[in-house]
């Protein structure tokens, strides 16, 4: 009787756990149905006249292959030095055709989950040694949160040029730290030296990413070569191996003429003592800004759920104080780069990836600092319901109690610039809105007809007219921006005209 109890109990919470899993899959819905009104704007095109050019002109993908690999080449001298960003790019969906813009978003959104997926099953399930029901409660519930709460969802995921350079580059940089773990959890020499390439390929990649997400993967290799001599772990000089190429790729980037020439598009940055010490302030300000009741929930649900596996973990948790101050020093030093080139905190894609880091900076030390208060009452009465939580229901009823303040917290979210209060302002039930109301649907209508007009061969000098709705999850529209003048050359460039003008309002 008492194992049928057990086994109820455990299905039970098995059920809630996939449960999370289908909130979290139903949350993304709206998200992949509006991709499909989504169009190109700003440098999608500028990255793809001449990829657009070949395409048209020979219809195959090993040309555009190479004229991506050109592309790369020269702006690396001209204008981008991150190569990995600008490769990919070139590659920008809509050059095949302007309706397979959704392609976009399917790329920048699968792959961030993947990578969210993949750095919290390395941590959890094998490190923590977490069972899997835990796991897919605990993916579920961050994913949710990264997501929905983010500052700027449109250039997250649905403008392809900057979701590259930030988001993408961040799964890069995440991927890689999980693969890091994995390499350290290998078993098996044949897998290990399959994983170890896999980080060089990893290594390459991100060493060709924007230098806001590079910093951070450059800090979390320091962090982690740290651990790994202190440890005197096996492959500790392997690791060190990857950590040099990927400074010395840093340094690659970073003396690239194209620098020069970006610097001289911005206005004049920081010093490097005053950069470091403004990124402080901004990113304890920044962090003060996003502290929510979601993100509190979220944290201590997958603290408490966890509690189990860290009561027989190994791992002594014995420094929260200081694991504590390097957290908030590795969250500070990812504004370093844009204060110090440009004087200011990055562009909604930038701040994004610092959210995507709170995020999972603050659950890590939550989980941290339970393991520290369950070494710390180890054989005594303080908390006892922590250890039998799967026997007495504990479990269950914390997460049905996260799940209610995780309600409120939505209903009463209310981010800057917003009308209101409530789910409409998440990044999910802002798309849903825009697709119940038909805004999606006037958005896709109006942009098929500008597109149309330019692609007209037959009109060499052609007049096009602003947007009336857009959705808020899409980028704005081009001929609204300060540098319109540099949008219509792009349009003229990417579709072969000899002018494109703004249509004068009748």
């Amino acid at each position: 009787m008492m194992q049928l109890k057990l086994r109820q109990k455990t299905i039970s919470y098995r059920t809630l756990s996939w449960l999370c899993v289908a909130v979290l899959l139903l949350s993304l819905t709206p998200l992949y149905a509006i991709s499909f009104y989504n169009h190109a704007c700003y440098d999608d095109y500028g990255y793809t006249i001449e990829n657009h050019k070949v395409w048209q002109e020979t219809g195959s993908l090993g040309e555009v292959l190479k004229g991506a690999a050109d592309f790369t080449v020269g702006a690396h001298e001209t204008w981008d030095a991150n190569y990995t960003a600008a490769f990919i790019n070139t590659m920008q969906p809509s050059l095949f055709g302007s309706d397979m813009y959704w392609i976009s978003t399917v790329v920048l959104l699968t792959f961030f989950l993947a990578s969210i997926w993949f750095f919290l099953r390395q941590v959890l399930v094998k490190t923590l040694h977490a069972d899997r029901t835990t796991f897919w409660m605990a993916f579920s519930a961050l994913a949710f949160v990264m997501i929905q709460f983010i500052p700027d969802v449109s250039e997250a995921f649905f403008w392809f040029n900057g979701g590259v350079a930030y988001t993408l580059s961040w799964s890069f940089v995440l991927l890689r730290i999980g693969t890091w773990i994995g390499f350290e959890n290998c078993k098996k020499k044949h897998t290990k030296v399959l994983v170890y390439l896999l980080m060089l390929l990893l290594t390459v990649a991100v060493g060709g990413i924007k230098y806001t997400p590079l910093l951070l993967a450059l800090l979390g290799d320091a962090c982690l070569l740290l651990y790994a001599f202190a440890k005197k772990r096996p492959a500790r000089w392997l690791e060190l191996a990857l950590s040099l190429l990927l400074v010395g790729l840093f340094i690659f980037t970073a003396t690239s003429p194209a620098n020069v020439v970006r610097s001289a598009t911005l206005s004049e940055g920081l010093s490097a003592p005053m950069a470091i010490l403004q990124s402080f302030f901004f990113g304890i300000a920044l962090m003060g800004n996003w502290f929510s009741l979601p993100l509190v929930v979220v944290w201590a649900m997958v603290a408490w759920q966890i509690a189990e596996a860290l009561h027989g973990s190994p791992k002594r948790f014995n420094h929260p104080i200081w694991i504590t101050i390097l957290c908030l020093c590795l969250f500070c030093a990812q504004l370093t780069p844009t204060l110090y080139t440009g004087n200011y905190i990055g562009d909604g894609r930038a701040q994004n990836t610092y959210f995507y880091t709170f995020v999972l900076m603050g659950c890590a030390l939550s989980v941290y600092w339970a393991g520290w208060i369950l070494r710390r009452t180890e054989g005594k009465t303080v908390f006892p319901a922590i250890g039998t939580a799967k026997k007495d229901g504990l479990r269950i009823g914390a997460f049905v109690v996260a799940m209610v303040l995780l309600i409120v917290g939505c209903v009463a979210y209310h981010p800057e610039g917003t009308e209101g209060y409530g789910p409409q302002n998440m990044a999910s039930g802002s798309a849903l809105m825009s697709l119940l109301t038909g805004e999606a649907q006037r958005y896709d209508e109006q942009m098929d007809e500008r597109e149309a007009i330019l692609s007209d061969p037959d009109q060499t000098e052609v007049e096009i007219s602003p947007l009336e709705e857009i959705p808020a999850v899409f980028m704005g529209d081009d001929l609204n921006s300060n540098v319109v003048d540099y949008v219509l050359h792009l349009y003229g460039e990417y579709f072969d005209k000899e002018s494109v003008r703004i249509a004068e309002e009748e």
